[in-house]
């Protein structure tokens, strides 16, 4: 297996903001330990939400995606990663809505060139974990789970020289995850928020059998505890203003109920080919 200069962690998103509430804490606590960290963001957020504090939806509408990638770039300076790697297709927007039929956007990218894109981040980044969604892209939204689709092709097709030798030396990424939630946790925030009057962005079930998204809990092999970087996770979150109004669920959540709902990010590791026993509380065990 071929070694990387310094180890380093690569996560594929599909959107920007994406990158933080999943996998931010992951990310800063990477870049704290000194490796290097890429987030590779799969469209420009077209059809994202204004509602940011002054902003006139009318004239940033046109330019919406030009926006984000600036405020991308600043969630990821605070975060400790890398610049924006950014593949070039439209926000397909929620599922149903018809923006999923516009030809330029990642819900109808050509699967293998959407792969050959990806390959080549990855062979670029020689990442020694790579991280996406799981197979339902965490709650359903089409650029996620195209995301999980691809990132998983890409992965494999990257260690093959045969396939895309245009895009760079093969490269095999010793470990890949898979970020979720489990479904436990999600109803155990519901009941939580519940208690105290306040909606959830989870819906309001506290039976996890009943809950769509997220994870069997058995599934789940890697939990992060990210407190320590959890202030960090805040601060990139606001710098994605067009996305996060003042009386956002997100900033306006008693410090207690954030701490215990988004103090932990959970993985479902989906290979290893390094040793390292399950559970894990850290994406890079077994890594030299």
């Amino acid at each position: 297996m071929l070694t990387p200069a310094a180890a380093g962690l690569l996560c594929v998103h599909a959107h920007p903001d994406d990158e933080v509430i999943g996998t931010g804490g992951a990310i800063a606590a990477a870049a704290d330990r000194g490796l290097r960290v890429g987030v590779v963001t799969c469209t420009g957020g077209e059809e994202g939400e204004i509602v940011g504090a002054g902003m006139d939806p009318d004239e940033i509408r046109p330019r919406l995606a030009a926006v984000r990638r600036e405020e991308l770039a600043a969630s990821l300076d605070i975060l400790g990663a890398q610049g924006p790697r950014l593949l070039g297709y439209r926000d397909s927007g929620m599922m149903g809505e018809p923006s999923n039929d516009a030809p330029d956007c990642f819900w109808q990218a050509n699967v293998d060139e959407a792969v050959r894109r990806v390959v080549r981040e990855i062979r670029a980044f020689q990442p020694s974990v790579l991280v996406t969604y799981d197979a339902f892209g965490g709650y359903g939204h089409p650029d996620h789970i195209q995301a999980h689709r691809v990132t998983l092709l890409a992965s494999e097709a990257a260690a093959m020289a045969a396939l895309y030798p245009e895009e760079g030396s093969p490269w095999r990424t010793p470990k890949l995850y898979l970020t979720t939630i489990p479904r436990s946790q999600i109803a155990r925030l519901n009941g939580l928020l519940t208690e105290r009057g306040l909606p959830s962005p989870f819906g309001e079930t506290t039976e996890p059998d009943e809950i769509p998204m997220g994870a069997p809990d058995e599934w789940v092999t890697t939990s992060l505890d990210v407190r320590p970087w959890l202030d960090r996770k805040w601060a990139a979150l606001r710098t994605h203003r067009t996305q996060i109004s003042e009386d956002s669920f997100f900033l306006n959540m008693p410090e207690d109920l954030r701490d215990q709902g988004f103090a932990t990010e959970w993985y479902i590791r989906h290979w290893s080919d390094v040793a390292a026993a399950l559970p894990e509380d850290d994406l890079f065990a077994g890594i030299p």
